[in-house]
């Protein structure tokens, strides 16, 4: 059973992250990584002054949650189908 992702790399908005793609066997995990610097929670857009978002399959999942004041770099990972839609995990 192959995985399907979303995936994109360094993208703007979350519309250019759209693109489909079949995982190869190794690959277990989609993962959404989201690098952003802004007030508020990642849903709050118009607060983002700056967001950078890769999507993309993976063999491992990747624990990447850091923040530093403003800046704030997240990674999510999920096991179905087209499962890393959202920009905004959780």
């Amino acid at each position: 059973n192959s995985l399907y992702c979303y995936t994109c790399n360094w993208e703007q908005s979350n519309w250019s992250c759209l693109k489909a793609q079949k995982c190869s066997d190794k690959d277990e995990y989609c993962v959404t990584n989201v690098a952003s610097v802004g007030i508020g929670m990642c849903w709050l857009c118009f607060l983002s002054l700056w967001k950078r978002i890769t999507k993309k399959c993976s063999e491992s999942c990747p624990n990447h949650n850091f923040s530093l004041g403003l800046a704030s770099y997240t990674s999510h990972c999920c096991q179905s189908f087209l499962c890393n839609l959202s920009a905004c995990p959780g």
